[in-house]
């Protein structure tokens, strides 16, 4: 069995770790140069905020609806994703970094439900890392990724 880990809107979700007053507000983080918008929160992509477009065609809808902006900061993520990885070595040695913000985990040996440990990661995650998941629980990887899309769908 196959867990993806995929930390939800993973760069804005990392600035609100440190402005939690920006939880539940659109926030949006733009590309090296400031160029592109390359993460959106979920008010923000609500707000029909596209993913990479120019800054500066977006500007005025990001200033009406007082959007959250703010410039990529590399190595906040990269520690955040580290955090996330010593998290989930603790449920299984087989951790593979996909991405910065996806996991796999391989479980062997485990009951064929595994929803109740894919729900402990998701809330640990939360509670130790303030970092919002979804986990996708499946016999292969392809699946565990059709799985956490879907599980991205239908979340509360």
């Amino acid at each position: 069995m196959f867990a993806l880990v995929d930390c939800n809107s993973f760069y804005a979700s990392c600035e609100q770790i440190f402005r939690p007053d920006l939880r539940g507000k659109p926030v949006v983080v733009l590309s090296n140069n400031d160029g592109f918008v390359v993460a959106r929160s979920k008010e923000a992509k609500e707000l029909g905020v596209p993913d990479l477009t120019l800054y500066f065609k977006v500007e005025p809808l990001l200033k009406k609806h007082k959007v959250a902006v703010f410039s990529s900061n590399y190595p906040l993520y990269g520690d955040m994703s580290s955090r996330v990885m010593t998290m989930l070595k603790d449920y299984s040695p087989h951790v593979e970094v996909y991405s910065i913000d996806e996991m796999f985990i391989q479980f062997t040996g485990m009951p064929p439900d595994l929803k109740p440990l894919g729900q402990s990661i998701k809330q640990r995650i939360w509670k130790e890392a303030r970092l919002p998941v979804c986990v996708g629980l499946a016999k292969t990887k392809t699946l565990a990724k059709a799985a956490n899309h879907a599980a991205k769908k239908f979340q509360p």
